[in-house]
């Protein structure tokens, strides 16, 4: 792995999973990493960890649908670290198991919310700050639900239609661009 020593990277839904797990492989690669949630103790406790060990780790409460929060989440980070280098748009929520047509409209919405409009304004405030830096990487986070279909799940397949973070966001991939990456351990092989 490229070291990315002196790079700055930004990870939303870092409070569990693989958004801290990304954050830690970041911080663990010489990033200064931040660490974004809702869940403000989770990251506080997480970044309190990475700062223990010796990393640069900032920690923003953050909820995606708040473009006001998103916007103050990367002016958070840039007045910390002077740039935003890597972004990994990692928050989203699941739907509970429901048929198509029993879907309500405050489920349907909350799921585009995140999953969707969310990876949108993170990416809208991220590229207006990489753009001001000279470029970056941003990596989206889907699942498999944007590659295959399963009953009673409508609107969390909605909105991800619309393990390899570290390298996408390191200059060795700087010329893979738009591409769809499947990290799905076989199963779409099947």
């Amino acid at each position: 792995m490229t070291p990315m020593n002196g790079k700055v990277a930004l990870v939303t839904g870092a409070g569990s999973g693989i958004g801290l797990a990304t954050a830690k492989a970041f911080a663990q690669a010489g990033t200064s990493v931040v660490l974004a949630d809702r869940h403000e103790d989770a990251v506080r406790a997480a970044t309190g960890e990475l700062i223990a060990g010796g990393r640069k780790a900032l920690a923003v409460r953050c909820d995606v649908t708040d473009d006001r929060q998103v916007a103050s989440m990367i002016d958070q980070t840039v007045s910390t670290f002077g740039r935003l280098d890597a972004a990994f748009n990692n928050a989203g929520v699941m739907q509970r198991r429901v048929d198509t047509a029993d879907i309500t409209d405050d489920e349907w919405d909350r799921v585009m919310a995140i999953n969707l409009r969310g990876v949108w304004s993170c990416m809208k405030y991220e590229l207006r700050q990489m753009l001001r830096n000279g470029g970056g990487a941003i990596v989206n986070c889907s699942s498999l639900g944007g590659v295959v279909g399963n009953p009673g799940l409508a609107a969390y397949h909605a909105a991800k239609h619309a393990a390899a973070v570290l390298w996408l966001c390191s200059p060795g991939a700087s010329y893979v661009v738009g591409h769809p990456l499947l990290v799905d351990g076989g199963y779409t092989a099947r």
